[in-house]
């Protein structure tokens, strides 16, 4: 096993700063290792958004970790993995969240150890108790031994050596989400597909419904309205048996993920149903997209709030959106989200326009003061 120094990386000061060449080595080795998973590096993290996450923000604190072989500067060159621990600082007091990844190529020699032994001691410098940690998979291939939810939907390969790592580590794999991508651009007959689903989506929601639809920050009369629906979001979407609690959400705070939004170099694109009699946002899905990388985009949330289910609002907000996409970047090629697996119906909105399987992430859980589940492995 090699000898590790993992570090604490300050948020870059300047361009030229060491902290900037840590940055860019953690973004590196993410971007190695999707590029061994997928074939691009379109999810991995790019420098202006951690440097961004770095930073003082009042809703969130982020802590990046890197490890090099020991003794060896954190330079962009030396960085072979790294560690992003996320606690909010707003709500959900017992809580951290963490994504690690090592280099393939530097993978077996106890890196990702090193780095969940500093993620882990993260979390408990923050007063945390609980302690959930992402894992990125491709997807289990027929008859291979997978790692399976608690909850009974979705698994992982169990040979990954992220999988094997939680699993030694006491971590219980509480649940598993879909990564998917629809690729652009639309031929005519794709094209033809998702106005027809459109148009049946508006026809079931009738006039009760109409849609608002904006680029960039929220629109000020629809600030309060948007914060209705991402505190919802923190409760109605199924999130298995991890311990996360509401995350409340004011028109300020609508205001602050806006700015960060613009910091991290990315362009939100919203549409929002709203209830014409009563004047609500009542259902709603969010993309977002890197100009420096302007053929991927990110499907953030989507949500139907529970009053307003049965009437197609999920399938008339995400058509919208994707014929909207292609006359507001041109150069889209490639829209990746993430479901959870037991998220039935917005799946089946996915498949039915179109998106295809990518990979899937795992949410391991621990309790820092004793062990959660294990997995069933088979």
């Amino acid at each position: 096993m090699a000898p590790w120094t993992v570090h604490r990386v300050t948020a870059p000061a300047t361009p030229d700063d060491a902290a900037t060449g840590a940055v860019a080595g953690a973004c590196r080795t993410h971007a190695a290792t999707h590029r061994a998973l997928f074939g691009h590096a379109d999810a991995a993290w790019q420098v202006p958004e951690v440097a961004s996450l770095l930073r003082e923000r009042p809703y969130e604190r982020s802590t990046l970790l890197v490890v090099t072989e020991d003794g060896a500067p954190p330079t962009a060159d030396a960085v072979v993995g790294a560690a992003l621990v996320n606690v909010p600082t707003q709500d959900n007091p017992h809580l951290a969240v963490a994504e690690t990844w090592v280099r393939p190529d530097a993978r077996g020699r106890g890196a990702g150890r090193a780095l969940l032994d500093a993620a882990e001691a993260a979390a408990r410098d923050e007063g945390r108790r609980t302690l959930i940690v992402m894992s990125t998979h491709r997807a289990p291939a027929d008859r291979e031994a997978t790692a399976g939810a608690r909850s009974g939907t979705g698994t992982v390969p169990a040979a990954d050596a992220a999988t094997r790592l939680a699993v030694a580590r006491g971590y219980g794999l509480e649940q598993v989400e879909r990564f998917s991508t629809f690729t652009f651009p639309l031929d005519d007959a794709r094209r033809a597909a998702v106005r027809r689903a459109h148009e049946d989506a508006a026809r079931a929601a009738g006039d009760a419904y109409r849609l608002a639809a904006w680029t960039g920050p929220t629109p000020e009369e629809h600030l309060d309205g948007m914060a209705v629906l991402r505190t919802r979001m923190s409760t109605d979407v199924p999130t298995a048996d991890l311990e996360l609690d509401e995350e409340p959400w004011d028109a300020e705070r609508v205001r602050a993920h806006d700015r960060e939004v613009v910091e991290q170099g990315r362009v939100a694109a919203v549409v929002a149903a709203q209830h014409v009699p009563a004047g609500d946002l009542v259902a709603f899905t969010v993309v977002e997209w890197p100009p420096a990388l302007p053929e991927a985009a990110y499907q953030q949330d989507t949500l139907v709030v529970s009053g307003h289910r049965g009437h197609r609002l999920g399938m008339l907000v995400k058509t919208a959106q994707l014929l909207r996409l292609e006359d507001l970047w041109p150069d889209l090629r490639r829209l990746h989200t993430w479901n959870a697996q037991e998220n039935d119906h917005m799946l089946a909105i996915n498949v039915a326009l179109g998106f295809t399987p990518t990979g899937v992430l795992g949410m391991w859980q621990r309790d820092l003061d004793g062990v959660v589940g294990t997995p069933a492995v088979g």
